[in-house]
């Protein structure tokens, strides 16, 4: 599991700059966008690069929940971590109905969260 491959994506470059780190201390490899639409044009590009993708839901230029949509098309069961300090019911029932979607409302402890739900999503692979 250890090669995994994670997309990191947040507008915040801050949040960016810690998920680096524990990316790094889990010992995953990740590549981080603060533009959901690069990030949605490397999966385009390289389907199989990403085994897991790590979102905010509110970001501009397209929210997680067009992005899940979006990046299904090619990668149908990929699995998501979406995120988000906006929540509602009918946010996060639209997000789990995607499936294959762990939702988190911010804050949420990120390194202990993480620890276990990365894991949890993508199997022992």
């Amino acid at each position: 599991m250890k090669s995994l491959r994670i997309a990191v994506i947040d507008d915040e470059k801050m949040l960016l700059q810690v998920f680096s780190s524990l990316m790094r201390q889990f010992g995953y490899q990740a590549d981080f966008f603060s533009d959901p639409l690069m990030a949605l044009q490397a999966i385009f590009a390289d389907p199989q690069r990403y085994q897991l993708v790590i979102a905010d839901i509110k970001m501009p230029g397209l929210d997680g929940i067009s992005f899940i949509k979006k990046s299904r098309a090619v990668l149908p069961k990929l699995p998501i971590i979406l995120m988000t300090g906006y929540s509602s019911d009918d946010l996060r029932q639209e997000a789990l109905d995607l499936g294959n979607v762990l939702y988190f409302e911010k804050p949420f402890p990120l390194e202990a969260t993480l620890k276990e739900a990365i894991p949890k999503l993508v199997g022992s692979t």
